[in-house]
């Protein structure tokens, strides 16, 4: 196949999130969807009417379809170690949904079977590939804020949809919350502070039921900073949301969204550091909350002397519709990802170690909040 062919697509997952992505997917012009499948013949048979292809009742034949060169794995957590393994082993690529793996013995052996293949399996970890999540990050690199000192995600999930015998109770399949669901954020933090370690995790469980509905733990990264991640799977649909509070030496970065769509930004900052923010973020509405007297001169913080000649507040929304912004990012990342098929001298945003090291932090949770795997 020549580098200008779209490399054929296929699902294995025929749900809402695995008809949501080939949407997405058929829109871009590096792939093209081939086959899909789910135990469930049902949903890949409709699947296959809807998108035109083959669908199988069995993911091996997916698997040993000639016409499908890479794999998007939408299926339960506890069954991505052994489809990533027949992926891998039949030289197809793989796109996994998170978490890579159950534990992280599995994810050695799947690794192993993917780098002696030669082929790729990152996870979608769409969080990467946001307008507003590079924007906080160039803030972050540039000091404009000076260092990130501590952090705060509380991420209140809506369970409206989970009844009591959903799968994502059930930890044998799912991993508990933790691997199934904060993975996700263990790598956008790694993303904008540097790799973390978990120090502290907490658990708790349902009144009543079996249903471990809210965890929580501290971060250590890199840069020092210390971040706590609350994730609850507690509340009514219409309330469902996320919120990222960082604390800098400058100011606070604050962003709304699971997917993040809105960003705003309270700093004490020098005419220069007004025009590199302004600059970092355009479009921006930009308040002058405070201006200070020329003669003012510097103030210390932290044992440092800082020149403030203003207190600003900048809000920013780079594109207000969750649904486009979302399909926008599951397309950056497969195209993200087919540019490396295609060359790999091609840098990507994510491989196959953010997984594992996302599943590793994971790990250290489950393990400190006595619920390990």
């Amino acid at each position: 196949m020549s580098n200008a062919e779209p490399l054929g697509l296929g699902l294995i997952g025929c749900g809402a999130f695995g008809q949501f992505c080939l949407e997405a997917f058929s829109t871009i012009d590096c792939v093209r969807t081939a086959a899909v499948a789910d135990v469930r013949t049902d949903a890949a048979e409709s699947f296959g009417r809807n998108f035109s292809v083959p669908a199988y009742g069995d993911p091996a034949d997916l698997i040993a379809d000639d016409s499908v060169q890479l794999i998007h794995i939408a299926t339960p957590p506890s069954s991505h170690h052994e489809l990533v393994l027949a992926a891998a082993r039949a030289g197809k690529h793989i796109l996994c949904e998170k978490p890579f793996a159950m534990n992280l013995d599995q994810a050695d052996e799947m690794l192993d079977a993917v780098s002696a293949s030669g082929t790729i399996a990152p996870v979608n970890f769409v969080l990467r590939y946001n307008q507003v999540t590079s924007t906080v990050k160039r803030i972050i690199d540039s000091g404009v804020l000076g260092s990130v000192l501590s952090a705060r995600l509380t991420n209140g999930a809506s369970d409206s949809m989970l009844s009591p015998n959903h799968w994502f109770w059930d930890k044998k399949i799912s991993g508990g919350i933790f691997v199934e669901h904060g993975v996700h954020f263990f790598d956008f933090y790694n993303a904008l502070l540097g790799d973390g370690v978990v120090i502290d995790a907490h658990t708790e469980v349902r009144s009543g039921t079996t249903q471990e509905d809210r965890v929580m733990c501290t971060v250590k990264h890199d840069c020092g900073a210390v971040v706590n991640h609350y994730h609850g799977f507690d509340q009514p649909a219409v309330m469902d949301r996320t919120t990222h509070h960082m604390l800098c030496e400058l100011g606070d970065i604050r962003i709304n969204g699971w997917i993040p769509l809105e960003l705003d930004i309270d700093a004490a900052v020098d005419d220069e550091g007004v025009r590199q923010l302004s600059d970092i973020c355009p479009g921006a509405q930009v308040e002058v909350i405070e201006a200070f007297p020329p003669d003012r001169g510097t103030l210390p913080s932290r044992g440092v002397q800082r020149r403030v000649t203003k207190r600003v507040r900048l809000h920013c929304v780079p594109q207000p519709d969750k649904q486009s912004v979302y399909a926008n990012s599951v397309r950056d990342l497969l195209t993200d990802q087919v540019a490396y098929i295609r060359d790999n001298a091609h840098r990507r945003e994510i491989d196959e170690s953010n997984g594992r090291i996302a599943l590793e932090m994971a790990q250290q949770a489950c393990f400190m909040a006595g619920g390990a795997q």
